[in-house]
């Protein structure tokens, strides 16, 4: 008889059909960690519907509506080895100012039977009130109580990571978003080869783009000669005709995960916005995305402060820079550098880059979970700095 897989257990707000991005990343990696790690996993869900199936993938799903510890331990199968906390607080949440006060004594009683458990940070607690964000005290408690337990603690920003230190005193595991989407299966092609494209993909933070910078971006169209742009995401409202008769808009709505990839493939550049999140670009799988598939990113105005490695000028470039450059050779040499690095980058925290880290951390808290009296070194106190010397993964001409 086969020798079954050790299993982890992910939890998780919600599972296809109803999937948000906590949910993507938690299915990506674990199908990643299944086919080159031998690890398997069930998802419990926290916030399911009608429409959430016993069974997604290949993988067992757990419904996990009655909120309470009792039925948390019920819920819980048997046969599991660890369990991944994928937390983001928002989707745990039933109101503003609620919190998931039965998940740290449900996940300590676990623990106290000898099962590790890992929390993956994809946000850290603030409440927002139009533009101002501040500390949200209620699911801050929450968060260092969960940072403070865990056999490990991962997040996907060094801004977090920095904040988690604080609370934890301990290792914190920074590995930057994969694409969620995918990756390209094949060499991806220099911008040289690519159609005249322009992709502005992601949720409604996409109305931005179109509010604030839609003369600049008009204007850079004509200058990379750019024909078609697409509008890929849920429906946004914009004028499209403001971009002129030259330039052909293409409101695809939302597509599946193949044909993003296969419009990304042959795409020439893509337009981001994370002015909301200025100091967090390690964790946008939109700009990951295209990075992975060697497109240029190019950032909706102004340039983000350095962070998680990722430098305007070297890893992306913004529209107001774009626009103040001439045409010619000397552009495109220079934008296909962007492209290169961007992707090179990328090849460091891909999802099978973040799978490995991700085995490494389970396994070694299961080790310490089995001797609680030894001390294990943890090699994941710091970001991953690996870089290559020499652009990776993009045809040259």
């Amino acid at each position: 008889m086969p020798v079954p897989l050790p299993k982890i257990l992910h939890i998780i707000p919600r599972i296809a059909p109803d999937m948000d991005g906590v949910g993507q990343y938690a299915m990506r990696l674990s199908r990643q960690l299944r086919s080159h790690h031998q690890i398997d996993s069930d998802f419990l869900v926290v916030r399911p519907s009608a429409r959430t199936q016993s069974s997604i993938d290949g993988f067992t799903v757990h419904r996990f509506t009655e909120h309470t510890v009792p039925n948390f331990l019920e819920t819980v199968p048997a046969d599991i080895s660890a369990v991944v906390l994928q937390y983001s607080n928002y989707p745990y949440l039933q109101g503003k100012l609620d919190s998931p006060m039965w998940l740290a004594p449900a996940l300590k009683t676990l623990k106290a039977k000898g099962i590790p458990v890992v929390v993956m940070f994809h946000e850290l607690p603030t409440l927002k009130y139009g533009v101002l964000r501040c500390r949200n005290p209620i699911q801050e408690r929450l968060s260092r109580d969960l940072a403070r337990f865990a056999d490990g603690v991962v997040t996907n920003n060094e801004s977090f990571q920095q904040t988690l230190l604080r609370w934890r005193g301990d290792s914190v595991m920074c590995q930057p978003n994969f694409s969620t989407i995918g990756e390209p299966t094949e060499v991806v092609t220099p911008l040289s080869e690519r159609d005249r494209t322009l992709i502005v993909f992601g949720s409604t933070d996409r109305r931005r783009v179109y509010q604030s910078n839609l003369t600049v971006l008009k204007e850079i169209c004509e200058q990379l000669k750019i024909h078609t742009l697409y509008d890929v995401g849920r429906p946004v409202e914009w004028d499209t005709d403001s971009l002129g008769p030259a330039i052909k808009t293409i409101k695809t709505g939302v597509l599946s995960n193949q044909e993003i990839r296969a419009l990304m493939s042959k795409s020439f550049a893509g337009v981001f916005d994370y002015h909301r999140f200025p100091r967090n670009l390690g964790k946008s799988s939109v700009y990951a995305a295209y990075a992975a598939h060697g497109l240029l990113p190019i950032c909706n105005g102004r340039f983000l402060r350095p962070q998680d490695r990722i430098i305007a000028d070297r890893h992306y470039v913004d529209t107001f820079t774009v626009h103040a450059c001439s045409k010619g050779s000397s552009l495109d040499s220079w934008l296909q550098m962007i492209a290169t690095n961007a992707h090179t980058l990328y090849r460091t925290r891909s999802v099978e880059r973040s799978a490995q880290r991700y085995a490494d951390l389970i396994a070694s808290a299961m080790l310490s979970a089995s001797h609680p009296n030894e001390s294990t070194e943890s090699a994941n106190t710091e970001p991953d700095n690996t870089v290559t010397s020499e652009p990776a993964g993009i045809r040259q001409n």
